[in-house]
């Protein structure tokens, strides 16, 4: 039974892993070191396994967005996102086209983002906005 019991978590871990161009170090990124590859975005993102080391890694910096941004948007949490800032909500639920957010990460409005930093890449963008075509929801 404790062999059955070992095999079934070695299975299912190596499962999880295989749906994973990351690595757990790195939630938005391949485990390479480099900063993207050419993944497939999960069929369903999660807010907080997908999205959310996204802007961790690349937007929540002190005078960005990770504490008393000039804009008024935190991107900390998935409360903080939706709330969002002076230039009002930065996501469309169901209409990643049409969300600030989106239009910003893409450059297609400026100021693009993040500002004086590397783009995102398009593995991140394409992440980004299949969670929110799919609802943005907090999960």
């Amino acid at each position: 039974m404790k062999n059955i019991l070992s095999v079934l978590t070695i299975l299912f871990t190596l499962m999880i892993l295989s749906g994973c161009n990351y690595s757990s170090s790195s939630p938005s990124g391949p485990s390479d070191g480099s900063k993207c590859e050419d993944g497939m975005v999960p069929e369903q993102p999660s807010y907080l396994m997908n999205v959310q080391p996204i802007f961790d890694a690349n937007c929540n910096f002190a005078g960005c967005h990770g504490s008393n941004p000039p804009s008024g948007l935190l991107l900390t949490s998935y409360q903080n996102l939706m709330q969002g800032g002076v230039s009002g909500p930065p996501v469309i639920p169901g209409d990643a086209e049409n969300s600030l957010l989106v239009k910003r990460i893409e450059g297609r409005i400026q100021p693009g983002m993040p500002l004086n930093r590397d783009p995102l890449c398009e593995f991140e963008i394409q992440m980004i906005r299949k969670w929110i075509d799919q609802g943005a929801l907090n999960n």
